[in-house]
């Protein structure tokens, strides 16, 4: 995932991401060089190598019931 698909996902999502699709930012993105959690503002920040910075919060994941 490259910088504008980030960016473009970010925005329809309104930086709330699903689990799923923080985990395939982290994990499919080759220009992120610098993922962080804040949690004094329970949100994360993303660094990328050509300088695209993005603050956004992952939903809390919930456990269904059996």
């Amino acid at each position: 995932m490259y910088t504008w698909e980030i960016d473009q996902l970010m925005k329809v999502r309104n930086y709330l991401l699903e689990n799923d699709e923080y985990d395939k930012v982290c994990k499919t993105s080759p220009q992120i060089d610098h993922v962080k959690y804040r949690p004094f503002e329970d949100d994360f920040y993303i660094h990328t190598n050509d300088n695209y910075e993005v603050f956004f919060k992952v939903k809390k994941y919930v456990k269904p019931e059996n």
